[in-house]
């Protein structure tokens, strides 16, 4: 009882001191960074499932920015790190000129990471990061969420999907009610099928289109139409590629 009692204690504590680790100080250091160029409300880590000893840190970097907007561009700066001491395991950089980290009239709101089990080979696990945006407009809503994926390449990571869209909502109304809108959103499933040494990804592609419309007594009514698509993303050496089905 004694030793279940002290494994119990062990894991609390470790757990409680990895959490409480300044990884912003800590990283910025070693990469060399300015903690004053670092866009910390979508600074984000969090720790491996699979592995607790490693801890998964995204450090956006903010390469330009108007204050009084909200225009901003952001280098990325994916990491894992040992999660007790911050030391950088593996790193991927990409600057804002080709990562579209922008951030304007469609607005960079948020950036997640994705440990969902994406096992690509029996030896390779990805992980994904997830970024959200939304548009400003009242009268053409739209919002959109790319992932990307990344796996360990020596003290390297790479990333193996690019940005792909897996939500993806706009439309144009009038504000009031008459309006068409189309909603897609996809699920990456990893097949058994191999391309290249890496299993292909199956994307179930969910699409709703609505249209508003006034009916005959001048209520608001709506029309909506489901369909399904599906996609098989293949893996070419570098990255993965879509190939609709």
């Amino acid at each position: 009882m004694k030793y279940y009692i002290l494994i119990f204690f062990f894991l609390i504590n470790t757990f409680s001191f990895s959490q409480n680790i300044d990884f912003i100080k800590i990283v910025s250091e070693q990469l060399g960074l300015d903690k004053s160029k670092i866009k910390r409300e979508l600074f984000t880590y969090k720790t491996i499932p699979n592995n607790q000893s490693e801890t998964i840190v995204v450090i956006p970097e903010i390469s330009n920015e108007d204050e009084d907007d909200y225009f901003f561009e952001l280098n990325s700066y994916i990491l894992i790190v040992d999660s007790e001491t911050g030391k950088i395991k593996n790193q991927y950089y990409e600057s804002s000129k080709t990562n579209n980290w922008t951030s304007d009239a469609v607005v960079l709101s948020e950036i997640i990471i994705d440990t969902a089990p994406y096992q690509i080979s029996k030896e390779k696990r990805a992980f994904g990061i997830r970024v959200n945006y939304y548009g400003m407009s009242k009268a053409n809503p739209y919002s959109n969420t790319t992932i990307s994926l990344f796996i360990k390449s020596k003290n390297k990571l790479k990333k193996i999907l690019d940005n792909y869209d897996v939500m993806d909502y706009g439309g144009e109304w009038d504000t009031n009610c008459a309006g068409e809108f189309k909603n897609e959103k996809k699920i990456l499933i990893i097949s058994s099928n191999k391309t290249n040494g890496y299993y292909d990804i199956l994307v179930k592609n969910k699409i709703t289109t609505i249209k508003n419309f006034e009916n005959e007594n001048g209520d608001c009514d709506y029309e909506e139409k489901r369909t399904s698509q599906s996609i098989r993303l293949k893996y070419n050496g570098e990255k993965y590629k879509k190939n609709v089905l």
